[in-house]
């Protein structure tokens, strides 16, 4: 090991937490050696491969995300440009799907270079970087025609193409489709030599929770636990229950009880008069919205809960969106239990999809944020949602 680079490293890691204004505790020091360690091993001269990359995972809340985002950005310094690359679950599997329809469609004719040998990555979404241009992705994957198996590989390999580092954030399996590709990925991932970095709030051994469907999760396990070293950051504290860190983004949104013009007023909004709609497209698809327009130099959404969650939207059209709007307002947000499962988990993702994309959400609803929390239903990723809310004003 180099000790330059290891103190090189923490000193970036712990600088960005001065700046945002806290210090890191005992569980996420201890976690940041291990990480400083992997840049390390990275990063050096005389890198003997395979280099073991990481799989942290613990409660929400308590700082994985943001240690590997900011150990992400002290380390990318060491490697060629565009070499460490970040992507969220969701991202993942939307550029994934899109890539694959791209080569069934198109097949991609001449020699490619070797994937992991650094240079400029193709198909991630970054907070740093506007979203790369795609083609029309398909349908759901149940609705589908399998692609054929070369068309798979073919597309992870030039959406890998670059990377010697990729941190999968927040990553979790709920459904088959995207735990089969999981696998591809990381199998193509390995034998190109490209480290995995991973956060999660679950254990390996617990993706794909659903005992019906849990085997098809298994290979990819496996090879996680063969390329990775796991780790748990599971102290006390919830630190989003403190408040948010800043008050721009996310953080910088608000939950509004009742919701009166009053409220609305304080932080600089103005409703839409009442009745009127606007219609937003995102590729074939059109949807009603209260309002897309410029306010005060800022793009914002105005939608209801039901437009938003009660109609067959889903993460394709969250992702568009949070690139074209910097606030959301959804209003007349229920407790989770008086709706459908299938509204329950849109809401969910629109909670996740903004905070990872850092845009403002401001919500209104009839009940207290402590309320809403209180009534929460069974569904996959529900703690993680309500940890993010507690960043929001009230």
């Amino acid at each position: 090991m180099t000790r330059p680079r290891l103190d090189r490293t923490r000193r970036a890691v712990e600088a960005a937490a001065s700046r945002e204004g806290f210090a890191l505790d005992p569980d996420q020091s201890a976690l940041l050696d291990r990480l400083a360690r992997l840049g390390d091993e990275l990063s050096g001269t005389r890198r003997r491969p395979p280099v073991r990359g990481l799989y942290v995972w613990g409660p929400a809340g308590r700082g994985k995300s943001w240690l590997a985002g900011a150990f992400l950005a002290a380390v990318a310094t060491e490697l060629p440009a565009g070499a460490a690359t970040r992507v969220h679950v969701y991202d993942l599997f939307r550029a994934l799907h899109a890539a694959i329809h791209a080569q069934r469609v198109s097949a991609l004719a001449g020699p490619r270079s070797a994937v992991g040998q650094g240079g400029p990555t193709r198909g991630w979404r970054t907070r740093a970087s506007a979203p790369v241009a795609e083609p029309t992705p398909p349908g759901p994957p149940e609705e589908s025609p399998e692609p054929r198996p070369g068309a798979v590989d073919a597309a992870i390999d030039d959406l890998l193409r670059g990377t010697t580092l990729l941190y999968l954030d927040e990553l979790h399996l709920h459904d088959t489709g995207d735990a089969t590709l999981l696998t591809r990925l990381l199998r193509r991932a390995f034998e190109a030599g490209v480290v995995v970095l991973a956060t999660s709030n679950d254990e390996p051994g617990t993706l794909l929770p659903n005992p019906l469907w849990h085997h098809v999760a298994e290979p990819g396990i496996a090879l996680l636990r063969a390329h990775l070293d796991v780790v748990e950051l599971a102290g006390p504290t919830d630190y989003r229950a403190l408040g948010g860190r800043g008050r721009g983004g996310f953080a910088g949104g608000a939950w509004l009880s009742p919701g009166t013009t009053a409220q609305l007023a304080a932080r600089g909004l103005v409703a839409p008069a009442p009745g009127s709609t606007a219609t937003i497209s995102t590729r074939t698809r059109t949807f009603a919205v209260t309002a897309a327009r410029e306010a005060g130099g800022r793009s914002e959404l105005w939608v209801t809960f039901d437009d938003l969650a009660t109609r067959p939207t889903s993460t394709l059209e969250y992702l568009d969106w949070a690139t074209r709007f910097a606030r959301w307002v959804v209003t007349d947000v229920p407790l989770l239990t008086d709706t459908d499962r299938e509204s329950q988990q849109r809401f969910i993702a629109v909670v996740d999809v903004l905070a990872d994309a850092d845009v403002e959400l401001v919500v209104t609803s009839p009940h207290r944020l402590a309320a809403f929390r209180g009534a929460l239903p069974d569904r996959p990723d529900a703690f993680r949602m309500t940890s993010r809310l507690l960043l929001l004003a009230e």
